[in-house]
């Protein structure tokens, strides 16, 4: 796994509010993740970050994304909302390339869970599993249910309670544990659609668990981290 990309996820004993507007100060400590285009690895048009950090409850993840043109149609949930605009978590706990957590979230806050089995391309989601006590929450400068509006960005925190990744190591993470895992965006812009990602799979498939990054569980608080 050493060829793939690492990213160390600082402890936290201020956890966000989960409101999505990233103002915690948490946020101003991480380091900041910076999403590329998915099947070449370049710059994407619209740009998007991402970052995480844990406590004893959970996993937290914040998206930023620039858009232009912010757009959903539902705010139900368990819907195919990889149609629409999404960020995406990929969770791979045990590293084994054949099982793992799949969380979307849209502009308006619709969430799609599944547990993804997956081997030798072919690929099956769960839909009735849950992702107990999973919190979300977005914040939108621009209105996501009008495509001619005036739109700038809209940002995402989400909160992944560990009883859910039940087939990780160590709940919750000891130092130095690591896990597989992916950070993805799809923007549907008019002018065409854009995939994004944290370790590209050189492909417009997010199902690649080959290509998964590594995360790496730190005990260090983040406000002390230092860089690696």
């Amino acid at each position: 796994m050493s060829t793939r990309p690492l990213s160390i996820c600082f402890r936290t004993d201020q956890p966000p509010a989960i409101d999505g507007r990233l103002d915690d100060p948490v946020w101003q400590q991480v380091a900041w993740i910076d999403l590329v285009e998915a099947g070449l690895g370049g710059p994407p048009l619209q740009a998007t970050r991402a970052a995480w950090v844990w406590d004893d409850h959970a996993l937290y993840v914040a998206f930023y994304c620039l858009d232009r043109d912010i757009w959903g149609i539902t705010d139900a949930r368990d819907q195919p909302i990889y149609d629409q605009e999404v960020v995406e978590v990929f969770l791979d706990a045990d590293c084994d390339g054949h099982g793992y957590v799949e969380i979307e979230v849209s502009p308006r806050n619709a969430v799609l869970d599944l547990f993804m089995l997956w081997r030798d391309d072919i690929q099956r989601g769960l839909w009735d599993w849950r992702c107990e006590g999973l919190r979300t929450a977005v914040w939108v400068d621009g209105d996501p249910t009008r495509r001619d509006s005036q739109d700038r960005l809209w940002t995402v925190e989400m909160a992944i309670p560990w009883s859910n990744l039940v087939t990780a190591p160590h709940l919750p993470p000891i130092d130095g544990d690591e896990w597989l895992a992916n950070l993805y965006r799809i923007d549907r812009a008019v002018e065409g659609d854009e995939y994004s990602a944290w370790s590209p799979p050189m492909r417009i498939n997010y199902h690649t668990p080959s290509c998964f990054g590594r995360l790496r569980f730190s005990t260090r608080d983040v406000a002390d981290r230092t860089e690696t």
